[in-house]
């Protein structure tokens, strides 16, 4: 039974084709008596665009609420970026959310995005954008890179960090 549940929710985020690029979030304000339609622990949800993964999100519990059209994140949350069936960067945050109908994942607390070439982002909530495989955030946010750190409040980049805008530059620092 616990398999079956677990096939049909990871199929159910096989499902991708949004082409909207503006974010608009959904309520998120679950009624602590409201009980989600499935739960599991420790799942692996892959996502996945015309067969090929572009991302594999790894949570230590995570919570479905069909009827708000979201899944939330608890426990630890990792999520592997893919490109060309390479890991490009790996997104990390103790919590987040799921949204049925974009598939764009939000991350919060203590996130930090790596990057394969190393370049490291560390902020407080992080959205991913399925349809554009951009990250933003609109949060404090510390870049780390070979030559430099920057420092701002607001953020734009790929997700594997290699194009980046830093809204509200509070310091630069040259390594």
């Amino acid at each position: 039974m616990v398999f079956r549940i677990i096939i049909i929710f990871v199929f159910s985020f096989f499902i991708t084709g949004c082409d909207e690029n503006k974010y608009v979030p959904p309520k998120t304000d679950i009624n602590a008596n409201e009980q989600p339609d499935q739960q599991s622990w420790n799942p692996v949800v892959s996502f996945s665009d015309s067969g090929k993964v572009v991302a594999i999100l790894k949570a230590g519990f995570i919570a479905y609420y069909s009827k708000k059209g979201l899944t939330l994140i608890d426990s630890g949350a990792k999520v592997d970026f893919y490109k060309d069936g390479n890991i490009v960067s790996t997104l990390t945050g103790k919590r987040g959310v799921v949204f049925d109908d974009t598939k764009n994942i939000e991350i919060s607390d203590s996130v930090k995005v790596e990057s394969s070439e190393g370049n490291t982002l560390i902020t407080e909530k992080l959205l991913w954008i399925n349809a554009t495989r951009k990250v933003t955030s609109e949060e404090y946010v510390k870049i780390t890179t070979k030559t430099e750190i920057i420092e701002g409040i607001g953020f734009k980049s790929d997700q594997d960090l290699k194009n980046y805008e830093i809204y509200k530059v509070t310091g630069t620092f040259t390594k």
